[in-house]
Formats: structure tokens, C-alpha cells, sequence
């Protein structure tokens, strides 16, 4: 290029790498920094590079206030960021729109070097319970738009309120797709429970991610410079940052922020980190996590000091009890064991996890809370838990995990028994574990079953891999704890709602999270009453599966049963199609499981009627979300098109003579591939079997890579896999569209 005389910018031009950015999908190395770009602020002040890599983010709300944040840091994965050793003037803007043209509040804030150019900005004088906009703009370059929202007064009566909570983010353990969805919820409300970066080396391949990783990450965190490029890492993600800029984030850190299961003044191998050691590495965390939070300034560390724990409200419909199980805890009993047997030293009454401080401030707020839910946002489960299984040792005992509550009997107890005289609606959220679990919190009174609260554990939102729906270790637990009614292995992140008579529980699950681009399900949900402490009984439920057939072609669709509490002794089941001109059933086949059974395929194939009865008690008592198969569904493609499966249940009798009522979940057939985003239908031009006219305007463009780009979660999409498996690696992801964009050129 001519560097004198440049060449006229054509704007509708389109190049790989420009393509990519206006998508969101650029090669992971751009996305991450890897470019080894220039860094520097030119002589004027001006930015070369975009120095807000790492997005923006809002966080603590109140009624007339929000803390906006964002880092200046052009090339994250450097030292210092790329930032010059020098103060940087950052002005913000806050606006009731997101085209920023409505601006109610503005100022000038500084960026300086020994907070790693970090920004924590007081948004004042705003309006109680009302959605903001807001914008960083420093060296001609301006960030994204974020959203955000204050608090509603506490004298205010709320209708409802969304929020959602997550955990344990594992970089090298996989992609963070929960965050795009949670992004897209437009909830009033984030709660991070911990776990929010992880202090191991990371591998030279950057572990399942596959992305090479710079040496200094190949090291444990340590110094204050180490944790600073791990945030910078983690941040760099796109799907964190679109989840960070489109609401508010409470959060709090549980132990890999700094070290693992380390307690109060005392890491995880003492013998390797003396205490004095371990406090400069615990302050050196501190600061970078309150430089990556958007903290208010009472969260500000003061060495390795820092108070975390504190509480918002919003309204006078919920209240957040915001914990630090961390800090002021007692060292672990019995050796830290996962599953300990006869552990008297849990029991001591000093043994604390909470402190003296935080647990009298806390005993305080139970007690004179005036809201309708009282919630703890908490690290680690709550729950009384028998984890004696057989995965872990004989299962003939009890056992418990000494890093939770459990641990720290004495102030479990205290907690539960505030619950009980003070609280009428208490609920816990929690992270750690990854797991999702769903708990009932009983009374510690002698012999009681009376439920006095509720736990809702969130799993992880990449760290363990892939997991799975069931396994050994959540069968067991379920079947050693009356308390416990749900079990998921898989990531994902949890959603809640909540009125004045009803908080409902969304338990959200992804596929996979080894590759990017996981479709996501709601696989559980549970509703709590106020008024009536505990988790409201599931019914029992007769799911539809939701599937993708080729047109003239069929395929099998799966029809089960969940939430089964006194087994299943027979039933009759009707499934439909809404749309009998797009498919048709051809037949059907019980499971195996039942000793006697009956299929009737309606004339049209509209429907099929299922009966069974089990004549040797092959299904027993099934809880936690387990699926039981009941039958299989032929159905033929007959024209492309979508149609509803509905499920009608006729009778279904369990195991106790009982006939209860029962849900039915109905599921999506998907015949094609239908039309993606318009009227006209996909066309596959070289017969590969791949749709790659996408829009299925008869040719191949650009149309067609923005098209699947936009749709990439629809039905039409997300369950006719093979139609769009560009990269043929036997499942969607992102790098589908690079492949497609690709072929278009």
C-alpha cells in the first residue's frame, strides 16, 4: 500500500478479518490479544489499538447510584496491559439510551498505572429502579455500550425481578457459552458466587481451548503481576464480557482467586507457603480482584484485608446477603477431607466459617429483614449433605466434606435456627460444586423433616468439562438425602424469578463447553411458595423429545418420564403433531421395561397412544431429574417445516396405588432443513449434504454467512446439525461460520 496516497475506503467491502469483528467471531488469537500488536499512546494522546479489550461492566446497585468499570488495557496479555507507566484521563457517560443521545450524568475519571489502569466510577443522581446506559471514551476510541439498572427504593412494592447466579469459570476447562445466553436475558440482576478466575498453570496449548497461552501463564499465580494476566485472560472473553455489559453484577470470590481451599491465613499447603508468604500472596490477590470488580469503594482491600460481605435490596420484594466464607474462617477440620466419617472436631462451637463480625451482621439483617425473600449469596453449599457414597469410600456411613458448611457446624446451626425463628422466605444460591443441585433446608430440631428454607446450587459455568446429566455420584447422593431433589453434572448457569407469592428456579444446561456454541435447555425448574418454606413437589412429567428429521427420511424421537417419587406402575400417553402435513408417525415401541404394552398409530400419523404397566416393578422410585424411557416414536419427514409434539397424559399410576397428576413437556420437530430467517428454504448447490446457500436465495454470499450468524440459536439452525456442520466435526460451533465464510470466498 502507498503509504503517501492511500486508497479510497470502500465501507461495503468486506475482508475476512472484518467480517469476523462485525460478528463476533474473530480467530480466538484477535479476540484474546495474541496479535503482538502495537500498544503505545501516540504523542497526542491518542490510542493506536482499541484499549478496551476487556468491555465494561456495572455492579452493587442502589436506588440513586451503580458502579461502572472498565481497564485500559490495549493489549491484555501484556504486562501492564500495553498501558504506558503513566495516568490516563477516561470520560464516562451515563444515558437512558443505548444510542447515548439522552445523557443524564457525565464526568472525567483517572486511569492510573498502580491500579492497573483500572476505572471504579460512582454513577450518581439517578433514578430509583431505572434502566441506564453508559460509555467509556478515552484517546479517541471509545468502549461498548453497557446497560445497567438501579435498585428500586425499599419502601417500593416490586411485581418482579430477574436475576441470575454463576460460578467457577475455568478457562482452560472449556468455552464460556452460558454467559451469551445469560447476556440475552436482560435480567435486572448478575450474581457471581466465586471461583471467577483459577490460579494453575495453564498449559502451553491452553488446555481444551486449544489457543496458545504466553510462558507467564504457565506458572501458579502469585505475585500481583500474575493474577493482573490471568484477569486479563479471563476478561478477554467474548461471551463474558457481552454477559458483564448487560446488567449489574453482585459478586463475591470463593477460593481460586487466590488459592485453593485456602481459610482464613492459611493456604492449602502450608508446608510449601509460609503465613507470611501467603498473606503477600493473598494481598497481591485481593488488589487485582478488587481492580477486575466493579467494587464500590468499602470493597476496596486494605493489604490482605478486605470486607466483602455486605447486602442490597430491591424493594421491598428481595434482599441480598452477600458472604465471605473465606476470609475469617476456621482452617478446615479433619484434614479437609471430601467424605469424613465420625468428625467430631466439626462440631466444636469456635470453629467458624463466617467470623464473629460477619456472622453477628448477618444474624442482624435475618432478623430485622422486612422483604419478602431474604436470600444468602453464599460460596459453598449449605445443605446438610451425606457424601459417604460409594465413588468415595464403603457408603455405609455418613461423611461430609469438611470445605462447606457442614465443616462448621456451629455456625450451620446458627443460620438455620435464624432461618427458622426470624425468616419467613429464606433462600440460598450457591456455586462451587459444579453441580446443579436443588435442596430443601430441614430444621436442625431433634427428628424434624420440616423444611425451613430452600438451596438452589449452581453449576459450574465451564470448569469439570462437558459433564453429563446423571452419574453415579448424583444418584447416590440423591438416594442418601431425602433433602436433596435435583442433580445435573453439566455447565451451565441458573435463572430465577421472583414475584411477591412465587420465586421460580430455572436450572439452564449446555451440551458441551469443549467447543464453542452449545445449544442451551432449561432441564429443570422448581417453584418456591412464600409463605410455605422448602421446594414445591415436582409432579410427575411426560417429556417430549425435540429433534430434527430430513425430509422423506425417519427417525426415532424419544418419549420419557421424570420426577417419579413412588416408581411407576403403568400409564397411557397420547403424543400429537400440530402440523400433520409436515410429518407423520409410522409407528412406535414401548420400553423394554414394561411387561405388557399397547401402540396405536392414528390413521393419518398425526398421533400415536402409548399404553404400558410394569409388571415387575422394573422402574422404581426415580427423583433428581433421572429420565426414564417409556416408549420410542417413528416419525417420517414429509415436507420441511417445523411442528409442535404435543403430549397428553391420560392416566399414569405409580408404584403406590396413586394416580397423580402429571406435567406433560412438550417437545419441537424440526423437518428439512425448513427456511432459516426468511421465507425461503436452505439449498445444499454442491450436493455435499452441507445447506450452504443458508438464506436460500440460490447463490452463495456474504447473506448467507450473516444469516447463519444470526439464527445460530433458532430450531431451524441448532437441530439440523448435519445441514450446517461446515468444519464436519459432528456438532455446531462458531468455527462453522468461519468455514462457510471460507467457502464464500
Amino acid at each position: 500500500m502507498d503509504l503517501e496516497d492511500p486508497p479510497d475506503h470502500d465501507p461495503t467491502a468486506q475482508n475476512r478479518r472484518q467480517f469476523l469483528q462485525r460478528t463476533g467471531v474473530a480467530s480466538a488469537a484477535a479476540a484474546l490479544g495474541f496479535s503482538g500488536r502495537s500498544t503505545a499512546l501516540t504523542e497526542d494522546g491518542e490510542f493506536e489499538t482499541d484499549p478496551f479489550t476487556l468491555g465494561v461492566a456495572s455492579g452493587d446497585p442502589l436506588p440513586n447510584s451503580v458502579i461502572l468499570w472498565t481497564r485500559l488495557a490495549p493489549d491484555p496479555l501484556a504486562a501492564g496491559g500495553g498501558m504506558p507507566d503513566r495516568t490516563v484521563e477516561v470520560d464516562w457517560t451515563v444515558a437512558t439510551d443505548e444510542a447515548m443521545t439522552e445523557t443524564v450524568t457525565s464526568g472525567t475519571a483517572t486511569a492510573a498505572p498502580d491500579h492497573a489502569h483500572t476505572l471504579h466510577v460512582n454513577a450518581g443522581d439517578l433514578d430509583p429502579a431505572t434502566e441506564y446506559y453508559y460509555q467509556f471514551e478515552s484517546g479517541g476510541e471509545t468502549s461498548p455500550v453497557g446497560r445497567t439498572k438501579t435498585a428500586p427504593t425499599p419502601d417500593v412494592a416490586v411485581d418482579e425481578f430477574h436475576f441470575a447466579f454463576a460460578s467457577c469459570q475455568w478457562w482452560e476447562q472449556g468455552y464460556f457459552t452460558a454467559y451469551r445466553y445469560m447476556a440475552r436475558d436482560e435480567l435486572d440482576l448478575i450474581i457471581h458466587l466465586g471461583d471467577y478466575i483459577y490460579e494453575y498453570p495453564i498449559g502451553a496449548n491452553g488446555g481444551t481451548r486449544d489457543q496458545s497461552v504466553p510462558p507467564r501463564y504457565r506458572e501458579e499465580m502469585v505475585s500481583l503481576d500474575e493474577y493482573r494476566l490471568r484477569y486479563g485472560l479471563y476478561k478477554s472473553d467474548p461471551n463474558l464480557k457481552a454477559a458483564h455489559a448487560s446488567a449489574p453484577w453482585l459478586i463475591t470470590r470463593d477460593d481460586h482467586e487466590v488459592d485453593n481451599n485456602w481459610a482464613g491465613d492459611v493456604p492449602e499447603n502450608p508446608d510449601e507457603q509460609s503465613t507470611e508468604a501467603f498473606l503477600r500472596r493473598r494481598a497481591a490477590a485481593f488488589k487485582a480482584y478488587y481492580e477486575h470488580m466493579p467494587f464500590r469503594m468499602e470493597q476496596k482491600p486494605d493489604g490482605a484485608n478486605q470486607k466483602l460481605y455486605r447486602n442490597y435490596s430491591f424493594g421491598d420484594l428481595v434482599e441480598f446477603n452477600v458472604l465471605d466464607t473465606r476470609e475469617f474462617r476456621s482452617d478446615q477440620a479433619c484434614d479437609d477431607g471430601f467424605t469424613v466419617v465420625g468428625c467430631q472436631e466439626r462440631f466444636a462451637e469456635d470453629r467458624t466459617i463466617l467470623g464473629e463480625n460477619q456472622r453477628s451482621w448477618l444474624l442482624d439483617n435475618l432478623e430485622s429483614s422486612e422483604t419478602t425473600w431474604d436470600v444468602l449469596a453464599n460460596q459453598l453449599p449449605i445443605a446438610r449433605m451425606d457424601y459417604k457414597v460409594d465413588l468415595f469410600g464403603d457408603g455405609e456411613e455418613e461423611g461430609f466434606r469438611m470445605d462447606q458448611w457442614d465443616g462448621y457446624v456451629a455456625d450451620q446451626r446458627a443460620v438455620y435456627d435464624a432461618f427458622e425463628a426470624h425468616v419467613e422466605n429464606p433462600v440460598v444460591v450457591t456455586g462451587d460444586i459444579h453441580r446443579h443441585w436443588a435442596s430443601d433446608l430441614v430444621s436442625f430440631a431433634e427428628d424434624s423433616e420440616e423444611a425451613i428454607g430452600a438451596e438452589f446450587v449452581g453449576t459450574s459455568i465451564s470448569s469439570g468439562g462437558d459433564g453429563g446429566d446423571m452419574d453415579a455420584f448424583g444418584r447416590q447422593v440423591i438416594a442418601d438425602n431425602e433433602n436433596v431433589e435435583y442433580y445435573s453434572g453439566r455447565r451451565g448457569y441458573t435463572r430465577c424469578t421472583l414475584t411477591p407469592d412465587d420465586w421460580t428456579t430455572e436450572y439452564r444446561v449446555l451440551e458441551y463447553v469443549s467447543d464453542p456454541g452449545s445449544p442451551i435447555r432449561t432441564d429443570a425448574t422448581f417453584t418456591l411458595k412464600a409463605g410455605e418454606p422448602g421446594l414445591q413437589p415436582q409432579s410427575p412429567t411426560v417429556v417430549a423429545a425435540s429433534m430434527a428429521v430430513d425430509n422423506g427420511a425417519t427417525a426415532d424421537l424419544g418419549l420419557t418420564a421424570r420426577w417419579l417419587p413412588e416408581g411407576l406402575s403403568g400409564g397411557t400417553v397420547t403424543v400429537s403433531l400440530s402440523d400433520p402435513e409436515v410429518a407423520a408417525f409410522t409407528g412406535a415401541t414401548v420400553d423394554d421395561a414394561f411387561g405388557i404394552a399397547e401402540t396405536n398409530v392414528s390413521d393419518d400419523g398425526s398421533s400415536v397412544t402409548v399404553r404400558f404397566a410394569d409388571l415387575d416393578t422394573n422402574v422404581g422410585p426415580v427423583a433428581g431429574g433421572t429420565d426414564v424411557p417409556l416408549a420410542t416414536l417413528t416419525v417420517r419427514g414429509d415436507a420441511t417445516g417445523t411442528t409442535d409434539v404435543g403430549v397428553s397424559v391420560d392416566d399414569l399410576d405409580d408404584d403406590a396405588g396413586n394416580a397423580p397428576d402429571a406435567d406433560a413437556d412438550p417437545g419441537v420437530l424440526v423437518v428439512g432443513p425448513p427456511a432459516v430467517g426468511g421465507p425461503d428454504a436452505p439449498t445444499d448447490p454442491d450436493n455435499d449434504g452441507r445447506y450452504e446457500d443458508v438464506n436460500g436465495n440460490g447463490r452463495l454470499d456474504y447473506d448467507d454467512i450473516q444469516t447463519l450468524f444470526d439464527n445460530f440459536e433458532s430450531d431451524s439452525v441448532a437441530m439440523n446439525e448435519s445441514a450446517y456442520d461446515f468444519n464436519a466435526n459432528g456438532r455446531l460451533d462458531f468455527d462453522d461460520v468461519v468455514d462457510l465464510f471460507d467457502d464464500v470466498n
